[in-house]
């Protein structure tokens, strides 16, 4: 039996690196974690302040099926307080033993994540980059990956 997965990217943490396309970071996503861990993906969100996000980047996404929630124009760690939100509904929706993956290095999840592991048995999936990430996430994953030249390294 599959579980059900929601990704959150966290583009204004963790953009698109020199030398790759939205694309292939989406296909890493569903080809080294959902497909392998046998999730089946609810949602897929990319959340950023809109207005600044290049228009092929946009195009990509949503060719792919993401979803792009705007953050609030402005507002310092908007992106962040919105993804927490979208977590907390998913897990809500989906009830127990469901499955997060993020995309962000930054550790204002932390207290979301480590809620949603306590009282709904979450799974964690973080997805990092190498220089740029909190070790409080790490401890906190169930798993976790690194992005490097178009590879996910566990």
């Amino acid at each position: 039996m599959t579980k059900p997965c929601a990704v959150f990217w966290d583009i204004e943490n963790i953009d698109v690196p020199k030398g790759q396309s939205v694309a292939s970071i989406v296909n890493l996503i569903r080809s080294t974690i959902i497909k392998p861990f046998n999730l089946t993906e609810i949602f897929f969100f990319c959340v950023c302040d809109v207005y600044r996000l290049p228009k092929s980047t946009s195009q990509s996404l949503t060719k792919l099926g993401v979803d792009i929630v705007q953050a609030y124009n402005g507002v310092k760690d908007s992106a962040d307080i919105k993804i927490m939100d979208l977590m907390r509904r998913f897990v809500k929706f989906s009830g127990q033993d469901c499955t997060i993956i993020l995309l962000s290095g930054d550790a204002d999840y932390y207290g979301t994540l480590s809620d949603l592991k306590k009282l709904h048995n979450v799974s964690i999936h973080l997805v990092r980059l190498e220089k740029s990430f909190s070790p409080k996430l790490d401890q906190i994953s169930d798993y976790t990956f690194m992005l490097n030249n178009d590879v996910l390294k566990p």
